[in-house]
């Protein structure tokens, strides 16, 4: 399923704050408000992971059972555990800044499914084969990252014909250093819709950060059009004639 050369995870510069407001976050709900759920920083990323799992199975009108035999893929997962409580087979969880929250010791187990693979990196160029993804789910991430659309394009590959994304996103207010990309309805319903069909969209949710205006969730299945296909007979001529 992997693919393509990537370097070893680097720490990144903390005192770059496109850095710190995104580890600080996470670090500040560690210590203090961990009792929300259980009295435990676990207990809270599962929790979230479970809130995640429902509102999913929900959009999707699916239920739990559906996830197994499947491959769920989480885009811009933070260290929240995103996909802990999902019973899929295979599970793959992306961010640019796991490798940092593996050493801050941040990461959750999982309490469903197989055991999730984490991948340091960003979205815009996966290390993942064509339509190895049943599912791909992408919260509170798209506007946080500088080019959503070349990770859109990298959703899109990676999806199966039969495939869906899942999308929650901000919408409104203005650019932070971790949140450089501010979407409207109708340019993020635009951006979606250069690869995808937006079957479902709701945009009547609370934000998910300060300083936005509501967040919106959608449903999206994928446009098929195959990558570009390889020539198997002119690849064999060609090393025939290195052997002649």
């Amino acid at each position: 399923m992997l693919s393509r050369g990537h370097d070893m995870p680097q720490i990144p510069d903390l005192t770059d704050p496109r850095y710190l407001d995104e580890v600080g976050w996470f670090l500040y709900h560690e210590k203090y408000e961990r009792d929300r759920f259980g009295g435990s920083y676990d207990a809270e990323r599962l929790a979230y992971s479970r809130l995640l799992l429902d509102e999913v199975v929900g959009y999707l009108g699916r239920d739990t059972n559906w996830f197994q035999g499947k491959t769920v893929v989480s885009i811009g997962c933070g260290c929240t555990g995103d996909l802990a409580a999902f019973p899929a087979s295979v599970k793959i969880a992306i961010d640019p800044l796991l490798y940092l929250y593996q050493r801050l010791k941040m990461l959750v187990a999982d309490e469903a499914g197989g055991r999730t693979l984490y991948l340091s990196l960003s979205a815009e160029s996966l290390p993942l084969l064509d339509d190895c993804a049943d599912l791909v789910i992408c919260r509170n991430a798209l506007d946080h990252m500088p080019d959503p659309g070349a990770a859109l394009k990298e959703i899109w590959r990676i999806l199966n014909d039969d495939g869906a994304a899942f999308i929650s996103v901000d919408t409104g207010g203005d650019p932070t250093p971790d949140e450089p990309t501010v979407f409207s309805i109708d340019s993020l319903r635009a951006l979606v819709r250069e690869h995808f069909d937006v079957t479902t969209l709701t945009d009547n949710h609370p934000p998910h950060s300060v300083g936005r205006l509501g967040s919106l969730r959608l449903v999206a299945r994928k446009i098929p059009g195959g990558s570009a296909m390889l020539d198997k007979a002119q690849i064999l001529r060609a090393y025939e004639a290195r052997l002649a």
